[in-house]
């Protein structure tokens, strides 16, 4: 299946004429690295970024600097910056991680989630399971995109309702990536990942239940499952493979 193509930018965000154009800068960018408009390893310059989103250095800058601090760009002097590679390596750890985060923010966010939380929770929740349907097109491809988005929209919530801005941050920290991680598989093999995201429904579920336990012993599973065929399919995707390349042959020199 064919890569994102790198010249098509995202279309501004909705909403964005209420937001600083520094934030509409930061959206743009970070919708292009997630969708992987931008590829995994791609060298990017401020002043190319202020061509093609048309948007002034001051705020391009300011963007590029925040999706550093979240990973998403890797900056170095003198060198410029890069968008920031998959290696099987890196993907692991941050299952790894994902497989501590999760559980915990389920534990501590569910049994504190408002009646408001909760009805948000629901409605996400049914607008994920609406978007896994059986098929082998590119609109699968996309109901699945939205599910995963929809999925990582519910442990945004659970996190808020921990009231531990440590768990919030540290899942903002990696939301995106894992966002685009997923984007990543699901372009390479989408008919065969349903199964594993139509599961999530269970954990809507246990959520709609106050349930914690149940969630948490279900996510460990789940989240092991999901990361031996994240890292099985990436093992396959050509953006993946060269970045795998790029940093073996840096460490090697």
């Amino acid at each position: 299946m064919a890569q994102p193509t790198q010249t098509e930018t995202s279309a501004t965000p909705e909403g964005a004429a209420d937001l600083p154009l520094a934030e509409i800068a930061y959206s743009r960018i970070k919708g292009d690295i997630i969708s992987c408009r931008l590829t995994p390893g791609q060298k990017v310059t401020e002043r190319g970024l202020v061509t093609s989103l048309g948007m002034s250095m001051a705020s391009v800058r300011n963007a590029m600097t925040r999706l550093d601090q979240e990973g998403l760009l890797i900056t170095q002097p003198r060198k410029g910056s890069v968008v920031a590679p998959l290696t099987l390596h890196s993907v692991g750890k941050l299952f790894d991680f994902w497989a501590l985060l999760a559980p915990e923010i389920a534990r501590t966010g569910i049994p504190s989630l408002t009646d408001g939380q909760l009805a948000e929770v629901t409605k996400v929740g049914a607008r994920l399971n609406a978007e896994v349907v059986p098929g082998n097109d590119r609109a699968t491809r996309d109901n699945l995109v939205a599910a995963i988005d929809a999925a990582l929209q519910i442990f945004t919530l659970i996190a808020e309702a921990s009231d531990n801005p440590y768990l919030l941050a540290s899942h903002h920290r990696i939301n995106g990536e894992l966002s685009r991680v997923w984007r990543l598989v699901i372009e390479s093999e989408f008919a065969e990942l349903g199964g594993r995201v139509s599961a999530l429904t269970d954990v809507v579920r246990f959520i709609e239940k106050r349930d914690a336990q149940s969630a948490v012993d279900f996510l460990g599973p789940h989240i092991e499952a999901s990361r031996r065929r994240v890292l099985d399919a990436l093992a396959r995707w050509p953006s993946v493979s060269m970045s795998e390349i790029r940093v073996g042959a840096q460490l090697s020199g």
